[in-house]
């Protein structure tokens, strides 16, 4: 059976669960993490094949993705924008 895959959004996928790691934003709950996916994706070009299902990725699909670099900033651009409004409230902070 064939499958039509955003090859984009694997990316970012991925990648965003690399930044999490990396930045520690002020929820990473899955609600937030939905919300930063999706202003990533809207700002970066998707990118469609058809895969046999479980076939990897060609050569010539990965070089069609939008540079790492790219992907980051926009990655970094809707976390900033997620944790200045998040989709809900977020828990207080203790402070002692």
């Amino acid at each position: 059976m064939f499958e039509l895959n955003n090859i984009t959004e694997m990316v970012v996928r991925e990648a965003l669960q690399d930044y999490l790691r990396q930045a520690k934003p002020p929820c990473t709950c899955d609600r937030c993490q939905a919300d930063i996916l999706a202003l990533a994706l809207n700002r970066l070009p998707p990118r469609y094949a058809v895969t046999l299902r479980g076939e990897i990725l060609s050569t010539w699909e990965s070089r069609a993705l939008p540079s790492h670099a790219r992907i980051m900033s926009e990655l970094v651009r809707a976390a900033e924008q997620v944790a200045a409004a998040p989709s809900h409230p977020l828990p207080a902070e203790n402070p002692g």
